[in-house]
């Protein structure tokens, strides 16, 4: 249950690492989602491919346990924020930069656009002219796929490269048959991928087609993507208010029951263990109720300095 469940490996020497919690991922009192105790987050390799500096990203966003009452859409929001600044500002001078994981995000999430917008990173499902995905979750050959469940691609090999190289997706595919050899069940309930890149150096000097005006339309649009997320995060709250009117309906009727019951000294000890244990819980709820809040704020206004400076 504990540890971050994400794993970078490789042929090539890796002479450098870093790895960043993500600030907000889960509730501790939703413990049977396990999120909060995997301590998720971004893992960074910087490795040494023949002579190319390449850097290896993974992550792992918190999961959608109910796609009708999505509790967790605020922290996914934030960590794809955490995802999309670190690459942004870790791979400045690298020749490749590659993430993968599990973004628990469709396509049309606000949270890959974020991460791709946010970190100006391509899809290598897109860019692949050989490309024979369809699915990486509950696909139809899938043993552990949920009837109820819908056809999704939510795990991703997102890369970006710098206009000294030049970068091609060969191969976008599956890693592993759809079930264990000889047995009738898959590796996982995802379907695990992979991605070949061929990169050489831009010795013809070719320049990227970029604009002022493509960059304006760049930067509009992620500059809608956040205040659409900071609109999600702002309607949506962490925990249902009901909670806190439950919790302070609980404390007056412990304050009302020792009133009544004041000469009992027993009594009165298991009134105030109880008025503690409310009076933590209602603390917990505005604690993380307000942590969430400033860190969307933060992201946003940090994100918006950056174009105002530009």
């Amino acid at each position: 249950m504990l540890g971050s469940g994400m794993c970078i490996m490789s042929r090539y020497p890796i002479i450098d690492h870093l790895y960043h919690s993500f600030i907000l991922n889960g509730y501790l009192h939703m413990f049977w989602h396990g999120d909060w105790f995997g301590g998720k987050g971004i893992g960074l390799c910087r490795i040494n491919v023949e002579g190319f500096i390449v850097d290896v990203y993974t992550t792992h966003l918190h999961a959608c346990y109910n796609a009708s009452n999505d509790k967790y859409t605020n922290h996914r929001i934030i960590q794809a924020f955490e995802t999309a600044n670190l690459i942004r500002v870790t791979s400045s001078g690298s020749d490749l930069a590659v993430l993968a994981g599990d973004l628990n995000s469709n396509p049309n999430d606000i949270c890959y656009k974020l991460i791709c917008l946010g970190a100006n990173m391509i899809d290598s499902y897109s860019s692949c002219l050989n490309n024979s995905i369809e699915y990486t979750y509950s696909h139809p050959e899938n043993s552990y796929k949920d009837a109820n469940e819908i056809n999704d691609r939510i795990d991703y090999i997102l890369y970006k490269s710098n206009e000294k190289n030049l970068v091609v997706v060969k191969e976008h595919r599956h890693s592993l048959p759809h079930r264990v050899p000889g047995q009738d069940f898959s590796y996982s309930d995802h379907e695990p991928i992979e991605a070949v890149f061929e990169i050489s150096r831009n010795t013809l000097s070719i320049e990227r087609n970029i604009t002022k005006n493509s960059g304006l339309i760049f930067e509009n649009e992620f500059l809608s993507i956040l205040n659409t997320s900071l609109n999600i995060c702002n309607e949506k709250s962490v925990i249902n208010p009901l909670i806190s009117w439950h919790l302070i309906i609980c404390i007056l009727i412990c304050i009302i029951l020792s009133m009544y019951l004041q000469l009992v000294s027993y009594t009165n000890t298991i009134v105030i263990i109880i008025l503690l244990i409310f009076f933590i819980m209602y603390v917990y709820n505005l604690v993380i109720k307000w942590t969430e809040k400033n860190c969307v704020r933060g992201f946003c206004n940090h994100v918006e300095t950056i174009f105002s400076n530009q």
